[in-house]
């Protein structure tokens, strides 16, 4: 029995499609910032509030039709009761889907155990918004590319290998670039299945196979320190080349093949081929086949990856010293202020005094919303929290 389906998760996208502020305070922030920036707030929650009128029509209980109708359900004039109705029934509509998530999840850890080393890696980190790099069929086995640069894996590119497929059920083929938003694993009596909810567009994915095997891939540290600094399309090859670690091993994976790197020179050298640079492209052999890339679309720099992970944040791990941490907090520089809450993260039962300090002084803003939320609801559960910071960040804590 599968825990997700493309069903359940429209369901719970339908009760999100209007969000609204949910307290007196965040009205005062958003009509405080609409008035700094002369923006027609509410003209754009009017826009907004039509744009999915229709839809809310069809879902809504019909004790908020009328204010769908007189289009103030997204704006200050809506009564708090109905306010307080309208959000609780979307907090529960997200711990039912949240617990459908966490038994997908528990389903899939108890599956990967079967399987080998390497998938049980991948299934350690989340898949969420990673994208299709590749799809390659050969018999009955699918090489699927999964490249997670834009989710929450630390692994940057994922081969899949699905050996021995049995079945495959899909509302729309697999293409690349779509988003994988869910998934789950399970065992069969037949070997295992697999189910993606993709995204761009929407698709209810389920493989059925004997086997599944994987391999991964780390970019280099120095990929992700030119690309935070906004340098990574401006480096040539060659330089990029220079400051890569010569300790560690190198793949070439293009849209079209993989290719273990033997050695950089004018003329990379790869596993039973090469990679050669042109006037305006740059050209890669593997045996009989060469694939031709054109330099004003590709950038080599993007194709290289490595099987050694090195944390390119590291740094902000440091502690910062205790009496300098709140300073650290309000500073404007963003690397001591990660420094500060990461310090605040790893001792927050030594440091609850500090905590209840600094979340007493914040100001909570659309910006930090987010970071709040996270390091708020940590706080919280670590037991640390004052009443009056448990009254103030009410909204975080019961969401």
């Amino acid at each position: 029995m599968w825990n997700l389906s493309k069903k359940v998760k429209e369901s719970y996208v339908k009760y999100n499609l209007l969000p609204i502020h949910e307290t007196d305070q965040d009205w005062e922030i958003a009509l405080r910032e609409a008035k700094e920036e002369d923006e027609d707030l509410f003209g754009q929650l009017r826009e907004e509030l039509e744009e999915v009128k229709e839809e809310l029509l069809d879902i809504l209980p019909s004790r908020f039709i009328q204010f769908v109708e007189n289009g103030t359900l997204n704006q200050p004039t809506l009564p708090k009761a109905v306010r307080e109705d309208y959000l609780q029934g979307m907090r529960t509509k997200a711990k039912e889907f949240e617990k459908i998530l966490d038994t997908a999840y528990e389903q899939t850890q108890k599956a990967v155990t079967f399987l080998p080393a390497e998938v049980q890696d991948v299934f350690e980190e989340s898949l969420h918004d990673s994208t299709i790099e590749r799809i390659e069929r050969t018999n009955h086995t699918l090489h699927l590319y999964i490249n997670t640069d834009g989710g929450f894996s630390s692994k940057s590119l994922i081969h899949f290998i699905f050996q021995h497929v049995l079945d495959e059920v899909s509302d729309e083929p697999l293409q690349v670039g779509q988003w994988l938003v869910y998934n789950e694993l399970k065992k069969t009596e037949d070997g295992f299945a697999f189910r993606v909810l993709f995204e761009c567009p929407d698709a209810e994915w389920t493989i059925k196979m004997k086997n599944l095997d994987a391999k991964y891939y780390y970019r280099p540290v120095t990929y992700t320190r030119l690309s935070d600094e906004g340098a990574l399309d401006e480096i040539s090859f060659a330089e990029y080349v220079a400051q890569l670690n010569r300790k560690h091993n190198y793949w070439l994976i293009t849209p079209h093949l993989t290719c273990e790197i033997k050695s950089f020179s004018k003329i990379i050298l790869l596993d039973n081929g090469k990679l050669e640079f042109r006037e305006n492209e740059f050209v890669v052999t593997n045996g009989k086949r060469s694939f031709v890339y054109q330099l004003d679309e590709y950038n080599p720099v993007h194709f290289i990856y490595t099987d050694v992970y090195e944390d390119p944040y590291e740094h902000l791990n440091e502690p910062v010293p205790i009496d300098k941490i709140e300073a650290a907090v309000f500073s404007d520089e963003l690397e001591m202020q990660v420094r500060a809450w990461n310090t605040l993260y790893a001792n927050a039962e030594e440091l609850a005094d500090i905590i209840n300090q600094v979340l007493w002084k914040m100001t909570i803003t659309e910006e930090n919303e987010l970071m709040l939320h996270t390091y708020t609801s940590h706080f919280y559960k670590e037991g640390i929290l004052t009443e009056p910071i448990i009254e103030k960040y009410r909204t975080f804590l019961d969401s």
